[in-house]
């Protein structure tokens, strides 16, 4: 009971502190007028705003059924989850932005029991991805502007899941996103031309 008190006085917590700066950013703007910010600043205020309301959906360090290591952004980084009988979901990349990104995601779903699955939500899209026979997936992603998560669904689950998140330089060919994955052409680099769930 302690443990779940605890955890909602956190998430009260963090929605204020959420608040908190989502104010300092809109105050300056009162402030100073909004007739002397240039359209640059306009873009710049707009991806803050989106991504501290997008930052809100990503599952909290603490509460991570797994280990998370972050670099540059939410969006890039690895995970792995030692499990069992896991249940739950942990949102583990992502977040909310304007700008579009392009991503590498690969990793390896070794199960004993249970199932683990990794989503792709992509605004209110989402994509399951396949893996193969010895667990492996890979699939690469041209996020549009919007809400973009990586996430693992754990249903009973018993054994390991790793999962890593790469940037890769913007590239756009008209492909919609997880376009390469149904064509068969996600890949990691490096790794030549495999189907989505082969290495």
């Amino acid at each position: 009971m302690k443990r779940c008190m605890d955890r909602c006085r956190k998430r009260r917590t963090k929605r204020w502190m959420r608040a908190a700066l989502l104010c300092c950013m809109v105050l300056p703007l009162v402030g100073c007028g909004f007739r002397r910010v240039n359209s640059w600043e306009w873009l710049k205020i707009a991806d803050n705003v989106v991504g501290v309301l997008g930052a809100s959906q990503i599952t909290a360090d603490e509460e991570l059924l797994g280990q998370r290591a972050c670099h540059d952004d939410g969006y890039v980084g690895s995970y792995e989850a030692q499990c069992q009988g896991g249940t739950g979901r942990d949102v583990v990349f992502g977040g909310g932005s304007i700008e579009p990104r392009r991503l590498q995601v690969y990793g390896r779903i070794l199960t004993e029991a249970g199932q683990a699955t990794v989503r792709i939500r992509m605004n209110e899209e989402v994509a399951e991805l396949a893996v193969d026979e010895e667990g492996r997936f890979e699939t690469e992603l041209r996020l549009k502007s919007g809400g973009n998560y990586i996430m693992v669904d754990y249903e009973g689950f018993s054994g390991t899941v790793e999962l890593i998140s790469i940037r890769l330089p913007l590239d756009w060919d008209g492909k919609d996103a997880l376009a390469s994955c149904a064509d068969g052409q996600g890949s990691r680099p490096g790794a030549g031309r495999r189907g989505c769930g082969g290495r």
